[in-house]
Order: structure tokens, then sequence, then C-alpha cells
């Protein structure tokens, strides 16, 4: 810390034990403190001279270059994905629970769901979540016509029309608008509220969709009982919006009931992968660990079904080490805080930070056991 700035910490710390301040008014005058301090400039638009504003000043800077780099970094690689080599469906790898990597991207199996869903390959984590859900099934054998699943917070996702443009059907669920109100996941295609919203015209006509997929609202954290179990069920980066990572995994462990023995579950959601105990939980959106995701596995096996892997290796690609910083949108208006470059788009965004933490997606394959 500085020492401009310990001094004035000190100072009034002292000056507040003296005084014996409520809490509420000591933390009134610690905001007041560090937010004199922490401006660029001053009431006359002068250089605030702090110390901590010194410090702090050319992080907007240092974050424009570091995005800057990442994405023409990725707009570089970019077209080399689309010279892969995809010959009719892709191979069995043994795909298995695992984090988001560059060498996922780079492969046929990525490059043919993407193009399966009509979408350009880049360097993308969202694109990664759809690719892995997608080849899990795969290798699972349940892209098939007349298999049947149901998603989980699906939003405007893709999945169920391409499934139901396969002949699959499915049932896409969401929370009731009630639930969801004031969340923001409306603004941000994160949420379907009716049937249609789910509805991609590009993959699939409205008859077929309508006659294969339907749609319901369901709360993640009370995982109904279902008449008829399906094949598979799925979720895109859905779970760790529930509330805390207990939450999160006993989602996980709640929705295998749904499924016929045999059935295969596939989510995806965030991963922290530091090294530091500390990590966000409690929250709109929480952080699972290398940890939690082995105490999954503990407490799924315990129940008779197994989670494929996991394996914790997040990559060594060049993109493997580059972790995006906000803005992530793709909004124009945001995004004009970085009008160094208005071309540059964000196809470099496979790891990111989230709170102050490193983070990737992290695709989770549960096989339901036979009992």
């Amino acid at each position: 810390m500085p020492n401009f700035f310990r001094k004035h910490l000190e100072s009034f710390y002292r000056s507040a034990r003296r005084r014996v301040f409520p809490q509420a008014e000591f933390e009134a005058r610690v905001r007041e403190l560090v937010e004199r301090m922490v401006p660029k400039t001053d009431g006359e638009q002068r250089p605030n001279p702090h110390v901590l504003s010194w410090h702090l000043r050319d992080i907007d800077v240092l974050r424009m270059n570091v995005k800057n780099y990442g994405f023409q970094l990725g707009k570089a690689l970019a077209p080399a994905l689309a010279r892969i080599d995809v010959q009719g469906e892709p191979a069995h790898h043994g795909l298995v629970s695992k984090p988001t990597t560059q060498a996922d991207v780079e492969s046929p199996w990525f490059v043919y769901w993407c193009q399966q869903l009509g979408i350009a390959p880049v360097y993308h984590r969202k694109l990664w979540e759809f690719a892995f859900t997608l080849q899990a099934l795969h290798e699972a054998g349940l892209l098939a016509e007349g298999k049947r699943g149901i998603g989980f917070g699906c939003g405007e996702e893709p999945l169920a029309s391409y499934f139901a443009s396969r002949g699959m059907s499915s049932t896409v669920t969401d929370l009731s608008p009630e639930q969801v109100a004031g969340k923001g996941w409306t603004n941000t295609q994160q949420h379907a509220s009716t049937l249609r919203m789910a509805w991609h015209p590009d993959l699939v006509d409205e008859a077929r969709f309508l006659h294969h997929v339907d749609h319901k609202f369901v709360d993640m954290n009370d995982v109904p009982d279902v008449a008829e179990p399906y094949d598979f069920c799925w979720s895109i980066c859905a779970l760790e919006h529930l509330g805390s990572i207990e939450k999160g995994l006993a989602f996980v462990e709640n929705a295998m009931k749904v499924l016929k023995p045999g059935g295969i579950a596939v989510h995806t959601t965030e991963f922290n992968y530091s090294r530091d105990e500390a990590t966000v939980d409690n929250w709109q959106t929480v952080l699972f660990q290398r940890r939690h995701f082995q105490q999954l596995a503990e407490r799924l096996a315990a129940k008779g079904h197994t989670m494929l892997g996991p394996d914790f290796d997040v990559g060594d690609g060049v993109l493997d080490g580059f972790v995006d910083v906000p803005p992530y949108t793709w909004d124009t208006e945001e995004r004009d805080i970085m009008a160094w470059d208005k071309r540059a788009k964000p196809v470099a965004h496979l790891k990111l930070a989230v709170d102050g933490f490193p983070t990737t997606c992290f695709g989770i394959v549960v096989r339901k056991g036979a009992a």
C-alpha cells in the first residue's frame, strides 16, 4: 500500500477509535476518503495528486491494451478455423468433463457443430458450450431421431431448434417471468418466457419446431418429477445462477431424476481455475473450483451415477493464456469506451476475469446409473 494512502488511513482509524463512530458513519467516512483519493482529476479538472489515484489512473488504458491484443490475436487466428478439414460427423474422442481450451476450438468436432448450428467458428467460449454439449450427446448416441431431451434455463439458445431439425423432441424450461423479474436476463437473451423465443427459423421450420418442442416453467432449485423420463438433459451456463455453489451442485444431482437409466446429463458452468482457495459464493453468479467438481463426482458416484472424467487441464495455447477483462458485451454502445478500434470483435474470449478471478467454462457429463 502506498505510504501516503497508508498514512491517511491510519490517521483516520485512530480518530475513529477515539470517537467510537457508529458502524454506518464509519463506513461512510471510509467511502468518502477513498472516493476523494481515486478520481483521475480534482474538482478543478486538475490531475488528482493523491498517490492512490496515481496508481489507478492508467487501469482503463491497460484494459484497452489487453483487450486489443487478445481480440486482434483471435481475429488473426480465426480464419484458420474455417480451413479445418471436416468430413462427416466427428469421431468419438472419449469426451469427459473438462474446461474450455484453445485445442478444443481448433478441433474438427468444434468446427463441425458450429457448421451444424450455422455459426462461423471463432474463439468464443459460448460456442464451445454448444459444441461440447452436442459432441457429448453425439458420443452417447443420442443425436438420433426419436430421442427426447429436456433443457434447463434455456433462454433463447439454438439447441432445441437443432434437435427438432433432426427429428428429436425436447422440452425447454426457464423460470417464470415473475421469478426472473429484475435479474437482467431478459435483456441479454438468457431467458425464454414463451416457446417461440427458442425457435430459430434458420435451423428448422416453424411447423417442425412446434411439433417437436414444448415449453415449461421450472425452478432449477426445485426440479420436478416427470411422468416419462428423458434420454438426456442439458443446461448451458445456468447452474451458477442458482444462488450458491451448493445449490448448483444439488441441481446436477437432482436433475438426474428426469433421466432414464443410462441417460446422459450435460451441463456447462463457470470454472474459477486459480489455485487460490478463495472464490465467489452466495451470489448471483458463483464460481466453481476444482474441489467442487471433485466433490460432485463423489456425490454422484454415491448415488450410482458416473461423472465422466473430470479433467482440469485449461490448455497451453496462446489464447488459453489470454484472460479477457470487462466489458464483455458485443453491444456497440458499451464498446464506445474502447473507440481505439470499433472494428475489433470479441473473438478471443475463452478465458475471462469474473469478479477478479480467472474463469472459463467447464462442461460436465454424467451418465445415470442403471438402478
